[in-house]
């Protein structure tokens, strides 16, 4: 049985909650069966090329006992596209948690799974969960590079699950992947929009793995109709969440470390905005990518006012979602 791509990232991130635990390898018995269409959609084949700097991103789960030869074959295409000055970066990042707070559940559901997913692979209940995020000036150089291939033909083959005593299973974990465009993205110094100061984001990427930052992935689709004004409504609230902090009059001018018993938060470190190239249908995925010192500093600036007031807007025109995940960073290579 072979891998298949899964082209609908809904069902695919939603088919993730849904697995049932195995045993002592953290087996998964349900792969999201039903989405069993390898083809482009006709939305992509008929639209024109994406301009500007495009991600190639995938969604994957990985069996622990294939986990490092998994995370070494990533790292080692990363180093090898070093040499190709269109190749802006590369970063594998390991789901972690999910946010309780952009549900709007009440604060004392504040973190509470923010460790889940982790807690979960090391107790041997769930396979791993990444995503695999391939930068690139345009997209052009995306094609040359022909990730799909490389992902089918040499990761795909060990994307199986695994028993003890037996070993790989003929039962394939599906994967995603799609092409996406930066639309806007942020630090702690600046919003950036123009063509050369995204490309340049792109390639400095801070949350290495050293940092223990945590990044936020919050996936969402809206009525590709809808497009322009989301995005209108979009920027303000990037604004926002890349600029806001408590306590308000800190004179770092970056916040307090948020926790468990405080409601404060130290800013974002970074934030993106990534479309979905192509739509699907009559719909469009997004995802608001961000980075944070910490889930709890997440997690409070979801109960700032400041940001409540700007997220409304945005919220009223999302059809499916928001799902949002949290994830450490695992591989990071810039090509500076």
């Amino acid at each position: 049985m072979s891998n298949i791509k899964n082209s609908d990232r809904r069902r695919f991130i939603g088919g993730t909650v849904q697995l049932i635990a195995g045993v002592a390898v953290g087996t998964a018995l349900s792969s999201c069966a039903d989405d069993d269409d390898t083809s482009q959609t006709q939305s992509q084949v008929t639209a024109p090329d994406p301009e500007g700097q495009v991600t190639q991103y995938f969604e994957f789960r990985v069996s622990p006992p294939v986990n490092q030869t998994i995370k070494d074959t990533i790292k080692n295409k990363g180093l090898e596209m070093l040499s190709q000055r269109s190749f802006l970066s590369l970063s594998l990042k390991q789901m972690v948690g999910e946010s309780t707070m952009v549900k709007n559940f009440p604060a004392s559901y504040k973190g509470m799974l923010g460790s889940a997913y982790s807690d979960a692979v090391a107790s041997q209940t769930l396979p791993y969960f990444y995503q695999l995020l391939v930068r690139f000036e345009n997209y052009a150089a995306l094609k040359a590079a022909d990730l799909d291939t490389w992902f089918a033909q040499t990761l795909a083959p060990d994307l199986y699950m695994y028993q003890p005593n037996v070993g790989k299973t003929d039962l394939a974990l599906h994967y995603y992947s799609g092409v996406y465009q930066t639309v806007l993205c942020g630090d702690r110094t600046e919003v950036y929009a123009e063509a050369d100061a995204i490309t340049q984001f792109l390639r400095s990427q801070v949350d290495t793995p050293e940092q223990a930052y945590v990044t936020v992935g919050n996936h969402v689709t809206i009525e590709d109709a809808q497009l322009s004004i989301f995005e209108q409504r979009l920027d303000p609230l990037l604004r926002v969440a890349q600029n806001t902090f408590r306590p308000e009059d800190a004179a770092d001018g970056i916040g307090s470390p948020g926790s468990l018993e405080n409601s404060e938060y130290r800013k974002a470190v970074t934030t993106e905005i990534l479309r979905n190239a192509f739509p699907s249908g009559d719909e469009r995925d997004y995802i608001m990518h961000g980075v944070w010192e910490s889930v709890w500093d997440h997690e409070n600036s979801h109960l700032d006012i400041r940001f409540k007031q700007a997220s409304t807007p945005v919220g009223a025109l999302v059809i499916k979602g928001p799902v949002e995940p949290f994830y450490q960073t695992q591989v990071l290579i810039n090509n500076i």
